[in-house]
């Protein structure tokens, strides 16, 4: 897929086997990007890496963009609990990667991914202060309900419309 900026990545689902990469990318994150991604401290990357492990496609899914090098540079990823049609969603992109609609297309592929497993809503939750996350979200044209409490900002986006 090319961006913006004329760069172009790769972007496929990750597997356990992704381990390695998903590693590395965790090692040489950004620490504030973590922070913004989980809501405080990250947790160890050992966690992390049993997630990936328990992606199914159905319940759990992960999407990985790579650059020219084969480094994973983005993930979006979705959580649901059971059959639900509602699924916890994040989106993770690089320094570097930020601000060259990686998060948009990253967005529109889940809502794609999640819709093909008839998941019809999409949660997240994300500090208030982080106005990126907070215009890519209005932005899809799919949320219904956002709000910001002691700090934390949550949007709800419906796939059902």
């Amino acid at each position: 897929m090319r961006l913006r900026d004329g760069r172009e990545v790769s972007v496929r689902r990750l597997t356990a086997a992704d381990e390695g990469v998903l590693r590395a990318a965790l090692t040489h994150a950004d620490p504030v990007d973590l922070r913004l991604r989980f809501l405080g401290p990250p947790p160890p990357t050992s966690t992390i890496v049993r997630q990936l492990r328990r992606v199914d496609d159905v319940h759990d899914l992960a999407l990985g963009a790579f650059d020219d090098r084969h480094r994973l540079i983005a993930v979006a990823q979705f959580d649901r609990v059971n059959d639900e049609p509602s699924a916890e969603f994040a989106i993770e992109v690089g320094g570097g990667w930020k601000s060259a609609g990686l998060g948009t297309a990253l967005l529109a592929l889940l809502v794609d991914e999640a819709r093909a497993v008839g998941i019809t809503q999409l949660t997240a939750s994300y500090y208030a202060e982080n106005l990126p996350v907070r215009r890519l979200l209005h932005r899809t044209g799919l949320v219904t309900e956002s709000g910001i409490s002691a700090g934390e900002g949550h949007a709800v986006l419906d796939l059902a419309s």
